[in-house]
């Protein structure tokens, strides 16, 4: 009785994820945009498709497969190589994909990896979350709500294509493209959020200071003496011919302890104190200078495409 109990279980579990796999395969699209990768994209709403930016050559003449011999053209609306994210538009009615609860998953959850090959196939992988943790910052400066690594087979072409669980909703955007020894997968939060920033605009905004610096402990006699309560700061280096930080009157020297209120211990604190939302803002920079706090006024530029 309990090899017929075990077996039935089995069966219905494999009966339930064929149907997940059924369910969500009309919301995954192969996309052609490069000869040398194969990829896939999730459609984010009916005429959004989400893709991995890595995955992307040609700007133009792309075309997406959505199932059999049905294709479609598409447009690049946006790139963000900091998230590896890419955003097209196509004038094909696609079935957006259902949306995961990313507050319910758990370390152990089997987990579906969903893409289609370049016949209109879909296909899958199947394995466990082995790795959930909270915000992080990609080796390019990109903001992700969550990391999440799966422990699967991310075959060719399955990058851009979807994690979902068992129910086949939607967890987010698989992809080589962050890490080199490991997939990862891209929450949908900030799949959602890059790609409502690339339709308004095309592209990420990034905060500009204009200085280059290094994290720099500070001496427990000098917190004391002048009331501060973090451990470290950075200490600029080089500062930007015209750039923002000089033309707010920084030298190379000062210790920048904070940045529109946040505190800055790092240089990865520089970057999230510089998000989008800073750019064209005048932001009050708290320095250390020859052993005495001193306000600026920075207006924040905007960071170019080549990271200048």
């Amino acid at each position: 009785m309990s090899m017929f109990t075990d077996s039935s279980a089995l069966a219905a579990l494999s009966s339930e994820l064929a149907n997940a796999v059924e369910r969500l395969a009309p919301s995954i699209v192969y996309v052609d945009s490069d000869p040398r990768r194969d990829a896939s994209g999730i459609a984010l709403s009916e005429h959004a498709v989400v893709t991995t930016e890595h995955t992307i050559d040609r700007e133009d003449e792309i075309v997406i497969r959505l199932g059999g011999e049905a294709t479609a053209r598409a447009t690049l609306v946006g790139r963000d190589p900091t998230t590896d994210l890419a955003l097209l538009h196509t004038d094909a009615s696609l079935v957006p994909v259902p949306r995961a609860a990313l507050d319910a998953l758990k370390v152990g959850h089997i987990v579906l990896a969903l893409a289609r090959d370049e016949d209109g196939e879909a296909a899958a992988s199947m394995g466990v979350l082995s790795s959930l943790d909270g915000p992080w910052r990609t080796w390019r400066g990109g903001d992700v709500d969550r990391f999440i690594r799966p422990d699967l087979n991310l075959y060719s072409g399955f990058s851009g294509g979807a994690l979902a669980d068992a129910h086949g909703a939607v967890i987010g955007v698989n992809t080589w493209g962050l890490s080199r020894r490991t997939p990862l997968t891209v929450p949908l939060s900030t799949v959602v959020r890059v790609a409502e920033q690339l339709e308004a605009g095309g592209r990420i905004k990034r905060g500009y200071l204009g200085v280059a610096m290094q994290a720099v402990r500070l001496p427990q006699r000098l917190r004391s003496e002048l009331g501060i309560e973090q451990e470290s700061a950075v200490i600029v280096v080089d500062v930007a011919p015209e750039g923002p930080a000089e033309r707010a009157g920084a030298l190379i020297g000062d210790v920048l302890l904070a940045l529109g209120g946040r505190a800055l211990e790092d240089s990865d604190d520089v970057a999230r104190a510089l998000g989008s939302e800073t750019v064209g803002t005048k932001q009050r920079l708290d320095v250390l200078r020859a052993g005495r706090r001193q306000t600026l006024e920075v207006l924040v530029g905007e960071r170019s495409r080549n990271g200048e």
